[in-house]
């Protein structure tokens, strides 16, 4: 599968990316009652969608693939993922970093000099990939069991013709 583009999410989409996120969770191994339990996680937030802050990743048929959502912290500069989740038959084929390069993109507008990355298990080679730096373990919320490494992405700075100077 191709994604042909990202484009900021709609309100009438977030069932059908809650449903991606819970996907691609289940893909990673968890069964049945680890999902219940990190619902809370995986439901997409409305009001990320409503302020601009979810981007989707459709397929050559406008079919959602993956999204990414972030948040501002208030902490000068500190933008926190929210979540990069991609359809288990997308998996591999760029979406994912083409997701997080959007999230590069949007946290730069927003003034963003670090984005801070709580990584599951399975995602842990993928942030390490595109240059995030672990700086830690946390229990996750929803289910204390399941240890996540907090990674920071430094943002690179735009050059003087605009293009990243990385």
């Amino acid at each position: 599968m191709i994604c042909s583009r990202v484009k900021p999410a709609r309100v009438d989409d977030a069932a059908g990316l809650t449903q991606i996120a819970v996907r691609a969770t289940k893909h990673d191994g968890y069964d049945d009652g680890a999902i219940s339990r990190f619902m809370p996680g995986l439901k997409i937030n409305l009001a990320l969608i409503a302020a601009g802050l979810v981007f989707v990743a459709e397929d050559e048929q406008g079919v959602p693939r993956g999204y990414v959502a972030l948040r501002p912290t208030g902490m000068g500069g500190l933008i926190l993922l929210e979540g990069i989740f991609v359809d288990p038959v997308c998996s591999r084929s760029g979406v994912g970093t083409r997701l997080f390069a959007t999230a590069v993109e949007h946290s730069r507008k927003m003034a963003g000099s670090v984005i801070l990355i709580y990584s599951s298990p399975h995602s842990v080679g993928f942030y390490a990939r595109l240059g995030a730096i672990r700086i830690g373990m946390t229990p996750f919320v929803f289910s204390p069991d399941v240890e996540l490494s907090m990674f920071a992405f430094s943002i690179p700075p735009f050059g003087e013709n605009g293009a990243s100077t990385a």
